[in-house]
């Protein structure tokens, strides 16, 4: 009855985000709010995480890219390697990174400069973007930057005509996804990060099982904050970026 549609998966997902908005917002009251913008902590935290984040998810999404441009027109035992990491949970990839990464000064666990966190990541998110774009790239009809040649057209308008009009969504889903679970993840920043500023998502963690109960509110409140705004971009790519891309993809700019 179910089978090939998403939306009991949605309904089911979107309920569990709600309840959970719910039970968070309840918890709180407009003073944790207002004492968010004078939480000079939290902004410390706020910012590592973005940084991370993005720097992962840009650096993953730049290697993925390429690699699946790569395996286009090819098959075997490499794209197969590709996939190991995605059987390996975030925890094991950190546990990885300690055993490996921990005599090199530079990039060891616990420096200052977080690069253990960005290649973990970069180590799990890149198979994951590259084979949610490769499908993608092997429907291009590589027909259209023939004809972009044709015309005269310089090699980033080939490019953007012929493959980027059709990959720019699934590209910024991705990566969507990748800067979501590495914003608000616990797991890797746990083991590999530094003491102080943390990764949000462990600084929420902390908040809410300390001995000092007070401080449960103010997670709660960071949490109800950072979800609607995650909500908010998947709005935007919803509503606004993907019509676009849909009508550039069929030739369309009004």
């Amino acid at each position: 009855m179910w089978r090939g549609n998403a939306f009991p998966a949605v309904f089911l997902i979107a309920g569990m985000v709600l309840y959970g908005l719910f039970v968070s917002v309840s918890m709180t009251t407009i003073a944790d709010y207002q004492s968010l913008l004078t939480d000079s902590v939290l902004i410390e935290s706020l910012t590592l995480s973005l940084y991370v984040a993005s720097s992962s998810t840009l650096l993953s999404l730049g290697i993925a890219f390429g690699l699946a441009q790569f395996f286009t027109q090819r098959t075997g035992l490499a794209e197969q390697v590709l996939a190991l990491p995605l059987f390996i949970p975030h925890l094991g990839a950190a546990y990885l990174a300690i055993l490996y990464l921990s005599n090199i000064p530079v990039i060891g666990p616990h420096e200052t400069s977080h690069l253990s966190l960005i290649l973990t990541y970069i180590y799990k998110e890149t198979p994951f973007i590259f084979f949610y774009l490769l499908p993608v790239f092997r429907r291009l009809d590589h027909r259209y930057e023939e004809l972009g040649q044709l015309l005269g057209l310089s090699k980033i308008r080939r490019f953007w005509h012929g493959k980027g009009i059709f990959l720019l969504f699934p590209a910024l889903e991705a990566s969507f996804i990748v800067f979501a679970f590495v914003l608000f993840a616990y797991e890797v920043p746990a083991l590999l990060g530094v003491t102080y500023p943390k990764m949000i998502g462990v600084y929420v963690f902390d908040l809410y099982t300390q001995g000092d109960l007070s401080q449960q509110p103010t997670a709660f409140a960071i949490s109800v904050v950072l979800t609607v705004c995650l909500l908010l971009i998947l709005a935007g790519f919803t509503w606004w970026i993907r019509p676009i891309t849909e009508r550039l993809s069929k030739g369309r700019i009004e």
